[in-house]
């Protein structure tokens, strides 16, 4: 069994807002926008805290539910999903975070694999 992460964050290549908007919809009940700006959307999903934030590392926009009450354990599971879902590069983190660890060790789905990633 997968450890479960206190949250989920990932990171998807170029996506479009209605494209996460389709995704969330597609794996909660109910997906409502809580506030928007020109570089992000809060939606709550379920009643989770969905954070959209478009160009949040170069070309990677984050997608972070603020607590895993998530179908997901982990950053891998989501964004297995979310890579299936829209046929986009997503990265996540292998690991939970914890403060004082050097250096995330990160994964890459892309055109259907997982790869290693060296991601700084």
């Amino acid at each position: 069994m997968s450890e479960r992460f206190p949250d989920i964050e990932v990171y998807v290549l170029k996506p479009e807002i209605n494209e996460i908007y389709t995704w969330l919809n597609a794996n909660f009940k109910q997906v409502e926008e809580k506030t928007s700006s020109a570089k992000s959307v809060l939606w709550l999903a379920d009643g989770i805290e969905v954070l959209f934030t478009a160009n949040s590392n170069k070309n990677f926009a984050s997608v972070w539910f603020k607590n895993n009450q998530t179908p997901w354990n982990n950053d891998l599971e989501c964004g297995w999903s979310l890579h299936l879902a829209l046929d986009k590069e997503v990265r996540c983190s292998n690991a939970a975070w914890q403060e004082n660890e050097e250096g995330a060790a990160w994964t890459k789905l892309i055109r259907g694999e997982e790869k290693a990633l060296n991601w700084d």
